[in-house]
């Protein structure tokens, strides 16, 4: 079995999509092998789908036997900006105030869901993602089949946001990840988080992005014109050029611009 330090696994699942790259670690990551398939009759709402994809793709031994980094699509997690609490709290108590803050937003159905918090310096806001408890102890028996060691788990939207931060604006804006049935969006202000919102697309996926404009106008009060800066697939980026010229629309490394999933792989291994 090969050390977990030397080799990865990084791997995107998603409700129609499951995507693998297997990368040698070093000063210049080295991509070993790749793959991606569509997921038959998968959605946001039964994720069997998808890992009977991902238990198929992990039978091949280019994927097996590493250490494993796990991007999950943004339906399958819901996100919360905490207030910074008014005294300070030990991580428990971070834990149950960002637990408070989710149920006020999403009511009791996240109650049984595991959370994970971002770092944040002490005064400020963080993040709380929460992700279906089943569907991350199901994720680490798929990969447990493949001599796979689950050492990092992270939605979409943290992985896309850390990929383009560099390339945002340091004062106010929307970053925005697409994909084909969702769009999720944060807020920026002098570099921080100001809120986050998710919507499901459908075939107008346009307007979306027209009503998050709006609310950015509206609730930006330093009288900023609502920018959007938008990470999405290239037949999405494509229409959208057309028909919202205005926006920012990101381009990534052409590469891999054929598979999305791959190219955000790509960037996560980098």
């Amino acid at each position: 079995m090969l050390r977990p330090w030397r080799e990865q696994v990084v791997a995107y699942l998603a409700p129609q999509r499951v995507a693998l790259m297997r990368v040698r670690n070093g000063i210049r990551p080295r991509v070993l092998a790749s793959q991606s398939c569509a997921v038959d009759n998968g959605h946001a709402g039964n994720p069997a789908p998808a890992f009977s994809c991902l238990s198929e793709m992990l039978t091949d031994s280019q994927f097996q036997d590493a250490s494993a980094r796990v991007i999950v699509a943004d339906p399958w997690v819901r996100f919360a900006l905490v207030p910074a609490p008014a005294i300070r709290l030990d991580a428990d108590g971070r834990l149950s105030h960002a637990r408070y803050v989710l149920a006020d937003l999403y009511g009791d159905g996240l109650t049984d869901w595991t959370v994970t918090l971002t770092d944040a310096p002490p005064g400020r806001a963080y993040l709380a993602c929460a992700m279906p408890s089943p569907l991350r102890t199901e994720l680490e028996d798929v990969l447990l089949a493949a001599h796979l060691q689950l050492t990092s788990l992270q939605p979409q939207l943290v992985v896309a946001f850390n990929a383009w931060r560099r390339q945002l604006p340091a004062d106010a804006g929307w970053f925005v990840s697409l994909d084909d049935a969702s769009m999720t969006a944060v807020q920026l202000r002098d570099g921080e988080w100001q809120r986050v919102h998710m919507a499901r697309l459908s075939s107008q996926w346009s307007v979306e992005l027209q009503r998050l404009r709006a609310l950015g106008r509206y609730t930006d009060s330093t009288g900023g014109d609502g920018r959007l800066y938008v990470d999405a697939p290239f037949s999405l980026r494509s229409a959208g050029r057309e028909e919202m010229p205005d926006l920012t629309w990101l381009e990534p490394d052409a590469k891999l611009e054929a598979s999305p999933e791959l190219a955000l792989l790509q960037r996560v291994a980098a």
